[in-house]
């Protein structure tokens, strides 16, 4: 098990004495900006909306945080042994940034860990579900790997619709090898009927992409329509309030799967393989519902 620092910066801001404020701000600067004055710091800590999120956060055990961390670091040492992993972890408040809810670098994983407080936490009532689902903490080692993937899985230059199923392909493939024992919908951030849809949809979803001659597009609108969040993707028929958002990356992840059963290729392989000869050799055919 890889040893790790957990540092809950949320707790140590809250409850330390104001006079030793600037302690705390001497010993993490980079969460103390110097376009922002003090008074705004000290202003922050009796701000009751700040106030009733850090108190949520409390149900959070240091145990249970460390134990979701554990997941993700043990699985990523097992794969990516090269690859020097951070021995620190700190968590914050982030005013639910639910864009940027973790960060990785070289040196620390930062954890904005009121994006983590449950599905049903009363403080998301106006998120949208589709965002929810994925607000829990038994997600938080999911979204690591998702960070680490992003740093592990070059961007191409080719712009084409299938450079691009290959891309979030190859990113959703690094989650599902550092985390074995996840179910695909927690990898990709689907609800089980999600998942099921896409299943049962697979054949339909990829005829429609040959038929419209999306493969070897560079409309920058494929984006929008199907890697990005939304709630459902952008096919413009009628299944598309039926469909999640982000059906391209999960059928990315089929391609990717596809021919990793093909090839055996490890996971370091597949990241080293161009998109183009990747998919050749998956010899990818899509499932019937």
């Amino acid at each position: 098990m890889n040893s790790f620092e957990l540092i809950r910066f949320e707790q140590i801001f809250f409850e330390t004495d104001p006079d030793s404020l600037q302690r705390v701000e001497k010993e993490f600067p980079f969460f103390f900006p110097k376009n922002y004055p003090f008074s705004a710091w000290v202003n922050r800590r009796t701000d009751s909306l700040q106030l009733a999120l850090y108190q949520e956060t409390k149900a959070l055990l240091d145990k249970d945080v460390k134990k979701q961390i554990h997941i993700f670091l043990d699985g990523a040492s097992q794969y990516f042994q090269d690859f020097p992993l951070p021995k620190k972890a700190i968590t914050i408040t982030s005013d639910v940034d639910f864009n940027n809810k973790v960060i990785f670098t070289d040196s620390l994983l930062l954890i904005g860990i009121d994006n983590f407080l449950g599905t049903n936490h009363f403080i998301y009532e106006d998120i949208p579900l589709y965002l929810k689902t994925q607000m829990n903490l038994e997600q938080l080692p999911s979204e690591l790997a998702g960070s680490f993937a992003k740093r592990m899985v070059m961007a191409p230059e080719d712009r084409s619709f299938l450079a691009q199923l290959v891309f979030h392909g190859k990113k959703q493939f690094v989650k599902q090898t550092i985390l074995p024992e996840f179910s695909e919908d927690i990898i990709v951030g689907y609800t089980t009927d999600q998942i099921d849809w896409a299943y049962a949809n697979e054949k339909e979803i990829w005829n429609y992409f040959v038929s419209k001659e999306l493969l070897y597009s560079t409309d920058s609108s494929l984006q929008t329509r199907f890697f990005l969040q939304a709630p459902f993707s952008k096919f413009f028929l009628n299944i598309d309030q039926e469909s999640p958002g982000r059906i391209g990356q999960w059928l990315g992840l089929q391609i990717v799967k596809s021919y990793q059963k093909q090839t055996g290729a490890s996971v370091i392989d597949i990241l080293d393989t161009p998109y183009k000869e990747l998919f050749k050799k998956s010899k990818y055919k899509p499932r019937r519902g």
